[in-house]
């Protein structure tokens, strides 16, 4: 087996990678946070499953996010998945400012983070570890309470654009 057809010694443009990443087609999901000055929440599709046994996720906060402090400082999260229609939804908690919530619909959880109305399923967790990684630091953490709110379906991201399961 021959190496010479990657490109070993350069790394590949973020442009180009961001391109080809669009063609995994991924769930979308808003993280909320509980913080002294009242709830944080963002949209990511930067979340995955790490473990079942203990039960761990994980989600990816941009370095230079003015969201990255209440995130990555966070000793608790939810992740709150989003169905087919709650396009709007994910853009608000997408759009710049500090200040998301608005109007939004929410309840504290068991963990006292947000558990947005209407989400499709939520996970709730403590805060497990924080690795910072290239321009992001990965949050891992540790689910406490699982909710299947939702018996439509998920809301799906793919190729830049928002997606609906046929």
């Amino acid at each position: 087996m021959t190496t010479d057809v990657f490109a070993l010694d350069s790394e590949v443009d973020g442009n180009h990678l961001r391109a080809v990443l669009g063609q995994f087609a991924t769930g979308v999901a808003v993280i909320t946070v509980p913080t002294g000055k009242g709830p944080v929440g963002m949209t990511v599709n930067s979340f995955c499953s790490v473990s079942l046994t203990p039960p761990v996720v994980l989600f990816c906060v941009r370095h230079r996010s003015q969201l990255h402090e209440p995130f990555s400082a966070a000793t608790a999260f939810a992740v709150n998945v989003l169905a087919q229609g709650q396009e709007e939804l994910s853009r608000q908690f997408a759009r710049p400012g500090y200040d998301r919530f608005g109007a939004v619909r929410w309840r504290p959880g068991v963990t006292r983070s947000p558990v947005l109305g209407g989400a499709h399923a939520v996970l709730e967790c403590l805060t497990h570890r924080v690795l910072p990684t290239g321009d992001h630091d990965i949050v891992l953490g540790r689910v406490v309470a699982a909710h299947p709110l939702g018996s439509g379906r998920p809301l799906l991201f793919h190729a830049g654009g928002y997606r609906e399961l046929a």
